[in-house]
């Protein structure tokens, strides 16, 4: 395939994750009668007003309204200095117009879609098969939705049906993908009698595929057209939005009713994410992120032994897979592999996780990593990170400290000592705590003293960090076949993570007093729609 095909396929995948997110936001809001509180353009709202008139939780709320703001669907300007207010663009009263008929049936069945993969391989109730099959017409049809004549109308129309798309063909690539069928479909066309799993529900998948031009369904058998190669290729890319398909279930209770509930079950599984398919998601897309890390670490564990560090500290280690990763770069891509018997390599895994520390003992273990040490750590703690390192013959200043997507899914811990407004917020994010608002200078105030915490303790060797970010809404409005950043605005925003935009995480982490290294400094796309970060920081140097 040429670069320009490729890109449109990205384009398709980009409108489906949106519409994952945006869908269900777009239905809870319009079920609870806020757009019928604007009368038509340019009536403006405040976000206090409309909390007020349709009883929701006012920080969920300006995450939902903020979404529409990226889809170019509300406008958003500043209320007296105090807050943002919203009116409806012309683009929104199209889509209050017409995408309520797409949404009402797709949405209600998030519940068998995130169960899709376990659904592929057992005994499916009729009514569920029905739903779907009865989806396949509507697809087809294009939702009811006929072609608008302007420009402007055919756009929102083309939104819609790509969103209504994505909430069945997202969570159908992720299960085709986890169960092995694309691996199965790789070689060419295949008989469908040998693909193993239910027959109609496969069926209304390749369907949902067809439609976008990605799969080719004979009698017989099934293929997938080039299109759908790279889309089966990239079907990682639909992981990390689709494991949060358990959030929107509960979306009307974050909107609107007691958002204070339980992140966690009792036996310490998360209830708003798919925590094992996020990790599939994110694996699959971070491999191009660690072959940068892994230039800083060879830059690292090359210099002379004395000047290395004893080992590698990986902060929310998750299931150990960076940490095994990071390891093995160093055994094999560097000086210090080659004397690891006389200068063995400490691995520290730290995790508020139990299940997540429990996970990453079996992988380092079966990665044949011997020195290690698995021990519980929040990021939001680093002194205790210290002690508890202390208490086990290990220095916190001896390591390599490093953590991939975390800052900004710290638990919230409001800044101490600070006056509401004395600085002045450049981000253009929403935040919220269990529902509840968290003004833009305190967020962004929260994140220096908390870069400012970690300082003492990466001195010696350093932080590495990934990090995950936002774009101001305009910019995703006018981007939306470039980004995905209006989804992860949403599955984050609503799950209480902190995205800022990338120059403002750095002004944040200068001010804390680290300085990054040059060098070792990149983003992902090297663009303005830059939303991914890696930086290699040190605490800044004394001025003179």
């Amino acid at each position: 395939m040429s670069g320009d095909e490729k890109a449109a396929v990205r384009a398709v995948v980009f409108h489906h994750l949106a519409g994952i997110v945006l869908a269900p936001t777009f239905k809870a809001l319009y079920d609870r009668g806020v757009f019928d509180l604007f009368d038509g353009p340019r009536e403006f709202w405040t976000v206090d007003q409309l909390a007020q008139r349709v009883n929701a939780n006012r920080g969920y709320l300006r995450v939902a309204l903020r979404l529409l703001v990226c889809a170019g669907w509300l406008e958003q300007r500043s209320y007296n200095g105090s807050g943002p207010c919203y009116s409806l663009t012309r683009e929104g009263g199209v889509a209050v117009r017409l995408a309520p008929t797409a949404y009402e049936d797709v949405v209600p069945l998030i519940p068998q879609l995130m169960d899709l993969q376990n659904l592929l391989a057992g005994k499916i109730p009729d009514y569920v098969l029905e739903a779907f099959d009865s989806l396949v017409c509507r697809m087809k049809t294009r939702w009811g939705i006929a072609s608008l004549r302007d420009p402007l109308g055919a756009r929102v129309c083309g939104q819609i049906r790509g969103h209504a798309d994505g909430l069945l063909v997202g969570p159908a690539m992720v299960a085709l993908a986890r169960s092995g069928v694309f691996a199965q479909l790789e070689p060419g066309p295949t008989c469908a009698e040998q693909i193993p799993g239910n027959r109609k529900l496969l069926a209304c998948l390749f369907d949902y595929l067809s439609v976008q031009g990605w799969a080719l369904r004979g009698e017989n058998c099934v293929a997938l057209t080039p299109c759908g190669r790279y889309a089966a290729q990239i079907a990682a890319s639909y992981g990390v939005t689709v494991s949060y398909l358990p959030l929107f279930c509960l979306l009307d209770k974050l909107l609107f009713g007691n958002a204070a509930f339980p992140r966690l079950d009792v036996g310490g599984a998360e209830l708003l994410v798919d925590r094992a398919m996020n990790v599939w998601g994110s694996g699959g897309a971070h491999r191009t992120y660690f072959e940068k890390v892994d230039e800083i670490i060879v830059e690292i564990f090359n210099r002379p032994l004395d000047e290395q560090p004893a080992g590698i500290c990986d902060m929310g280690c998750g299931d150990g897979t960076f940490l095994a990763h990071l390891y093995s770069v160093v055994r094999t891509r560097t000086a210090r592999g080659a004397v690891l018997d006389e200068r063995p390599l400490v691995a520290v895994g730290a995790d508020v996780n139990k299940v997540a520390r429990e996970a990453a003992e079996r992988s380092l273990r079966d990665a044949g990593i011997s020195n290690i040490h698995v021990i519980a750590g929040d990021i939001n703690h680093p002194q205790q990170l210290a002690a508890d390192l202390q208490a086990r013959g290990l220095n916190i200043h001896d390591l390599l400290h490093v953590r991939s997507f975390l800052d900004h899914n710290r638990p919230y811990v409001r800044p101490e000592n600070y006056a509401p407004g004395s600085r002045t917020a450049r981000t253009a994010g929403a935040f919220a705590h269990v529902g509840k608002d968290i003004p833009a200078d305190e967020l962004e105030e929260s994140l220096v003293q908390h870069l400012r915490r970690w300082v003492p303790y990466v001195g010696r060797f350093g932080l590495v960090v990934l990090e995950l970010h936002t774009l101001p809404p305009e910019l995703t409005a006018a981007n939306l076949e470039r980004t995905l950043t209006l989804a992860y605005d949403g599955t984050h925003g609503f799950s209480d993570q902190y995205l800022v935009e990338l120059p403002i995480f750095l002004d944040c982490a200068h001010e804390a007093g680290l300085e990054h290294d040059p060098r070792y400094q990149f983003k992902f796309p090297a663009s303005e729609l830059a939303s991914i970060s890696i930086h290699y920081f040190k605490p800044a140097s004394p001025r003179q």
